[in-house]
């Protein structure tokens, strides 16, 4: 079965929030945290790929906080999982190829699950925060 991980929720959950609030400026993690009733310290860690990968920016010390890096209709989904995961790959033999496994070469199933990772990846790539926002009761 396909699950998102804790890590991507949580980010999903923070880039939501920071999306929701983008007009607002800087907001602080400790706000973010009380708000959606998560770990400050977890969040940091989440943070920290999210900005690596230019989606936030932050500013620290007093008055500072975190905000996007772009407007929410400018952010997709499938930024968010790979910063957060890594390049997005159904299967193992998508990433890491003929070593995966012997019957590498003859399988017809790497191909298909090529074309499906390609469809995922496609619509992943077209839902952005604020559509996403607008789905939502704030």
């Amino acid at each position: 079965m396909f699950n998102i991980s804790t890590k991507s929720d949580y980010g999903f959950i923070v880039m939501l929030e920071l999306a929701r609030r983008y007009q607002d400026g800087l907001v602080s993690l400790s706000d973010i945290a009380k708000r959606r009733k998560l770990s400050s310290g977890y969040l940091v860690q989440i943070l920290q790929p999210l900005l690596k990968a230019k989606l936030v920016i932050s500013k620290e010390g007093k008055g500072g906080g975190y905000k996007l890096a772009r407007r929410p209709k400018e952010i997709s989904v499938l930024e968010i999982i790979e910063a957060l995961e890594g390049k997005m790959d159904l299967v193992k033999c998508l990433k890491r190829g003929k070593e995966c496994c012997a019957g590498f070469a003859a399988c017809d199933a790497k191909n298909i699950w090529g074309i499906i990772a390609s469809d995922v990846k496609n619509m992943l790539g077209k839902k952005m925060l604020a559509g996403l926002l607008k789905k939502i009761k704030n």
